[in-house]
Parts: structure tokens; sequence; C-alpha cells
């Protein structure tokens, strides 16, 4: 039985991280995730991956990615403190067992932490999809602050 190895992503995992984002957009049952381009989150994924104000981590196992965590860093436009924003979690529902979400969220938290950001933030759907993401979170010391409302236009 092999291992989940949860690493930086590189250039050449941009198609696979493009695809795992797009199987994200699928699993929410929300208009607005379904319009996917493939285009713009390419570009968005290749720019996080060379910036230091972003974070790209894939979940990898028999050389198959099953799983990222995408996020950027950003001034908080009120005022001079550093959020870390996660734009995207998600790991395959085959591969939702064991410990790998825990440490996927610990390697993001090291980054933030070490690139002097002052919050971090990780959104879940539970709501929506039934999951236990803000489990997770609150095992993780995460406190839930905000919740979205999306009116379509």
């Amino acid at each position: 039985m092999s291992e989940y190895t949860i690493r930086d992503a590189t250039q050449e995992d941009v198609l696979d991280t493009v695809l795992a984002v797009k199987q994200f957009c699928k699993e929410i049952p929300h208009p607005a995730w379904h319009k996917f381009n493939t285009n713009k989150v390419n570009n968005l994924v290749n720019q996080l991956i060379e910036i230091d104000q972003g974070f790209v981590k894939i979940v990898v196992k028999d050389e198959e990615v099953v799983g990222a965590l995408i996020a950027v860093m950003s001034d908080i436009p009120i005022n001079d403190l550093i959020f870390a924003q996660e734009l995207m979690f998600w790991i395959d529902p085959e591969h939702r067992t064991g410990r790998t979400a825990l440490k996927l969220v610990d390697e993001y938290v090291d980054w933030a932490t070490n690139a002097g950001c002052n919050f971090i933030r990780l959104s879940e759907l539970d709501n929506v999809l039934g999951g236990k993401a803000g489990v997770l979170f609150r095992r993780k010391g995460f406190e839930p602050t905000e919740t979205a409302y999306i009116r379509k236009v």
C-alpha cells in the first residue's frame, strides 16, 4: 500500500492541479462554481507557484494528484495586517481518510506563519455539502467567523 505525499506543486503539476480545481468545482452544488474557465485557473495556478505570496501544495498517491490546497497571502484592505486566504482545499472523495488533510492544513499554517501572516483563513462548505471540514478546522485551532450568502443577479 502506497503512502500519500504532500509536496509543493511545480510547473509540471499545473495541468493535474487545474483538473483538481475542476473536480472541486463539480462537487459544489452552486452555479457560480459550475462555470469553469480552464485558462484562468491555469494562469492562476502558474502564478501562485511562482510567487512567494502563493501556496500550491498537492497530495500525490501512486504518482496521481488526489488533492490540493491553493492559497494566496495579501494585505487586508482596512488595516496593515496580512491574511493567508485559502482559494481551494480539495481531496478526492476516495482519499478522504487518514491524516492527509490534517497534514495539509499543517503545511498551510507553517507557510502562512513563516511568511508573516497575521491571520490564516480556511473556508468550508459543510452546510452545502454535508461535510465535516469545519470539525477538522476547529481541531486545528480555527474559529468560525463569517457565513457567506450568494445571490445570483
